[in-house]
Order: structure tokens, then C-alpha cells, then sequence
């Protein structure tokens, strides 16, 4: 495997469109499966890729368990010849009973909970009864570095979700949490990390953040919007 003259890289990936990413229902950690627009979304993505790892491959391909980002890396997986590693520490945020409801659902069937969050946006309130900021970026954040340290040198696939990937660049930009919002990924969008070692700690610890969002691979989906 050829070695990065840079260091080590994280290729960050959001799932491809589903249903209720098209009709803007939050799905959390609800098993939805990729919608077919979601499919050749997840084909460009890998036909991009595939190209791009003509001169330098990639080491390895890690994936959330859900339906969603496992379909969207198992045809990246296809292309560049990687079978992928599934960990639920990679999942969408859990959002409790705010699953499967449109934002004005949630405004209206959980009026103070709602006003709280829109007011604050504390990073340690689990929305809906499910799960904090703070406890999603602490396990995404584990298993990235994890994965880093396992490939050094090189660069690695991480497919995800919106949510989970924000509160990881949100760690990389040491950023505050309650404003993790801000970072938009679209579907299939990628974004890079680099790594480097550090001498007076022990491992790696992310650099700078190469990239954020790339959808080129998308234009043609774009332009018939």
C-alpha cells in the first residue's frame, strides 16, 4: 500500500438519499434503506472514487451497521475492491421518540423540549430521550482515531451520517458543539482529514480539515433538479 507523503487521511462520506431525507423526516438511528435517486448518488460516489484510487488506493473501508450508509459502502466497496467494515459506533445519532417525525411533528408534540433545544442547542441534552452530542462525537471520535492508528501512512473510507460526521469535524475544528449545525454534508458529500503524529502524545491526532462536503461527482444529478 503506497504511504502518504502527507500523513495519514480520513475520507469522511455521508450515506446516499432516502425517502425521509427527501421529505424531511429525521431518521436517527431508524434502519431506512438508501431511496433510488440514494442508489446513483452511491454509484457516482463510487465511480469517483474508483477513479481517484487508481495511483493511490485505499487502505481500508469502515461503515455504519444502518441500512442506509452499509448499502452506499458496500457499492463503493464494489468499485474499489474493499469489503466493508461495519461498526455501530458509526451510526446517525439516537434520537429517541423524535425518529421517523418532521421538525414541525416534534414542534408541536414536544412544545418545551423543542424551545429549549432551538434556544441553547445544549450539546448534552439527548433529544427525544435517545442521545447528547456529546455522546455521539465521543464514539465516532474513538473509532476514527482507532481507525487511524490501524492505517497509518494511508488513507481510510468512513461512511456515516449528517449528524455523528458534523459532531467529528466539529472535534477536528474545535468547534463548540451546539453550533456543529453550521457544517452541512449533503448526501454522498466527502470530506477529508488529515492526521499527524505527535511527538509529545501518544498516536495520531487529526491535523486539519483537507476538505469539507465535495459533491462534484453530483453535477449531472444537480443540473436536473
Amino acid at each position: 500500500m503506497p504511504t502518504l507523503a502527507n500523513g495519514t487521511e480520513v475520507w469522511l462520506i455521508r450515506h446516499g438519499e432516502t425517502t425521509d431525507n427527501a421529505s424531511g423526516r429525521l431518521q436517527g438511528q431508524t434502519d431506512t434503506p438508501l431511496s433510488a435517486r440514494g442508489r446513483a448518488q452511491a454509484e457516482a460516489l463510487a465511480a469517483r472514487l474508483a477513479s481517484l484510487a487508481r495511483e493511490t488506493p485505499f487502505a481500508a473501508l469502515y461503515s455504519s451497521d444502518l441500512q442506509r450508509a452499509a448499502e452506499t459502502a458496500i457499492i463503493i466497496g464494489r468499485r474499489l475492491g474493499l469489503t466493508p467494515q461495519f461498526d455501530p459506533r458509526l451510526r446517525e445519532g439516537d434520537l429517541g421518540v423524535w425518529a421517523g417525525k418532521t421538525i414541525d411533528d416534534v414542534r408541536h408534540a414536544f412544545p418545551d423540549e423543542f424551545a429549549y433545544m432551538q434556544r441553547y442547542n445544549d450539546p448534552h441534552h439527548p433529544r427525544g430521550g435517545g442521545e447528547s452530542y456529546v455522546q455521539m462525537q465521543a464514539r465516532i471520535v474513538a473509532a476514527v482515531h482507532e481507525y487511524a492508528a490501524r492505517h497509518p501512512g494511508t488513507r481510510f473510507l468512513v461512511v456515516s451520517h449528517g449528524g455523528v460526521l458534523r459532531t467529528y469535524l466539529a472535534h477536528v475544528l474545535h468547534m463548540p458543539l451546539q453550533h456543529a449545525w453550521r457544517l452541512h454534508i449533503g448526501n454522498t458529500g466527502i470530506s477529508r482529514v488529515a492526521f499527524k503524529t505527535r511527538l509529545s502524545t501518544a498516536g495520531m491526532t487529526p491535523g486539519m480539515l483537507l476538505q469539507h462536503n465535495d459533491t462534484a461527482h453530483l453535477e449531472a444529478d444537480l443540473e436536473q433538479q
